[in-house]
């Protein structure tokens, strides 16, 4: 084999090991794309901006490059007076008392509160095979007076539950991975959700997809 068709054959090999196995695209992985305005650096996600003690609201789903939906009974207003039942974002040492972000790749998470907070995307960039979904995932650090961190969190992908994690309060921020199938190309939903009823929280951020093996053609 000539050295000018090893080498054409070692590059076409790498582009394909490459295009087979690069990582999926999720926009705003680590969800500090859209900073957090209110100054106790946690919001809700609802349309109505309120900057309010104890009841922050922010647009996150509005806003170009975030790239993701969240909901919940209090995304939706529904019980304004009520916080269970939501999704936001926060950033460390708030009154949601996320874990510490020390040492952690990202800046700001996603909570889920109560069996309502949910959070979604739609992922382009798929093809048939395996993939490996990975995130950080932490609970609530206290437990008292009705609130704590004892929550637990599903993920789906286009509706069919892939994983499930019981979390109990003060747990670190810790990596998790779990693997799936799809079936066909292009996009495919990546969910979270809050599945235990009540005033528990969990987080989580840096969401990643990765392709592991694909059929043979």
């Amino acid at each position: 084999m000539s050295t000018p068709f090893r080498a054409l054959l070692l590059l076409t090999l790498l582009i394909t090991a490459v295009t087979c196995y690069a990582q999926v695209n999720i926009v705003n992985f680590d969800f500090g794309a859209v900073p957090v305005s209110c100054y106790e650096g946690y919001a809700y996600e609802g349309a109505a901006a309120d900057c309010g003690y104890g009841y922050s609201v922010q647009n996150f789903d509005g806003t170009p490059g975030f790239g993701w939906m969240m909901g919940g009974a209090a995304a939706r207003h529904l019980a304004p007076t009520s916080l269970e039942g939501g999704a936001g974002i926060t950033q460390p040492n708030t009154i949601f008392y996320p874990p510490p972000f020390d040492g952690m790749p990202f800046s700001q998470a996603v909570f889920l509160q109560d069996v309502g907070g949910f959070v979604w995307q739609n992922v382009q960039g798929f093809t048939p095979g395996s993939y490996t979904l990975s995130f950080y995932l932490g609970s609530r650090f206290i437990d008292c007076c009705g609130y704590d961190g004892n929550q637990t969190v599903v993920a789906l992908i286009d509706g069919n539950v892939v994983g499930s994690w019981a979390m109990s309060s003060f747990t670190p921020f810790t990596l998790q991975t779990v693997s799936f199938t799809v079936n066909t190309a292009g996009s495919h939903t990546v969910e979270f959700l809050g599945a235990r009823p009540g005033d528990h929280t969990a987080f989580l951020s840096y969401v990643t997809v990765t392709a592991t093996g694909h059929p043979r053609r």
